[in-house]
């Protein structure tokens, strides 16, 4: 996959996505983006109303909805939630007309993976964040069929997730990690880890996920980084790193779980992280 211009595509291919979009205007505004991002085709259906929607994931499930919130058949929340009860693991994505951010915070705890405000994005950030929002969905796959080998701490069953670069920099994560870390969630999506990380433990935490992606026999790494709050203190997160593998024994993922720690002990509670490997292609 390719992360720097407009025509990315998952895995190198365009994806199925469904718009669900009563507004003739705006739902002409989302097509030509998409053109744009995959200007060589892509699969795009269409639908007017929350019923269309969900017989058409009945039907077909699509890589990522693209869902307006206001429609004839319902409005704020109430279509986030009806295709998440009707598709648990379906990447969703939400395209309002408004920024609001209260609105935008309880749809991803709806479900939706993001949400985009139509007059501010662009082909690349709507790219992006289709990208994203399948990567997620197919590492989160990975993580529920990890060997059995692989044992999960029971107080950990509900942990929350997020999706990093190779260069440990967020992609994705939920409300969880950014407290486990001390920061506003926007202080930590997208931002390099060298600004989060205390600089004495870069070279670490780099280091180590350039091992764990070199070694074949995909061992468990572990290791203490301390993670740096906006006031300048640090909070110690004791991180296991294991690596996971597709179908076919790729390298596609790495499975991380953070413990809080200090001098002397480690905390029960955890929060994990999937680390994915990104390739050209």
């Amino acid at each position: 996959m390719t992360l720097d211009g407009p025509t990315m595509g998952p895995v190198g291919n365009a994806p199925d996505l469904l718009l669900v979009e009563d507004n003739a205007l705006h739902a002409r505004l989302v097509t030509t983006m998409v053109d744009d991002i995959w200007p060589e085709g892509v699969s795009l259906r269409h639908v007017k109303r929350l019923e269309g929607a969900i017989e058409a994931v009945q039907e077909a499930p699509p890589s990522c909805v693209l869902l307006d919130l206001v429609l004839p058949d319902a409005s704020r929340l109430e279509a986030v939630e009806a295709l998440t009860a009707c598709a648990p693991d379906l990447p969703l994505i939400v395209l309002s007309s408004h920024q609001n951010d209260v609105l935008a915070l309880e749809a991803i705890r709806a479900g939706a993976q993001d949400y985009l405000v139509k007059g501010t994005a662009t082909p690349d950030s709507l790219g992006r964040a289709i990208l994203f929002a399948i990567e997620r969905a197919r590492t989160r796959d990975l993580g529920a069929a990890r060997p059995a080998a692989l044992t999960v701490p029971a107080e950990a069953e509900h942990a929350s997730q997020a999706v990093l670069d190779p260069a440990g920099t967020m992609l994705y994560a939920e409300a969880a990690i950014a407290d486990l870390i001390g920061r506003p969630l926007a202080e930590v999506i997208g931002v390099p880890l060298d600004e989060v990380c205390h600089p004495a433990d870069y070279s670490l935490w780099t280091r180590t996920l350039e091992e764990a992606a070199a070694d074949p026999d995909g061992e468990e790494r572990e290791l203490v980084v301390r993670y740096l709050y906006p006031s300048g203190a640090d909070v110690r997160v004791r991180v296991e790193l294991i690596a996971l593998r597709g179908d076919e024994g790729e390298r596609a993922a790495f499975l991380a779980t953070f413990h809080p720690t200090s001098e002397e002990g480690t905390a029960s509670s955890g929060a994990y992280a999937v680390v994915t490997e990104w390739s050209d292609g």
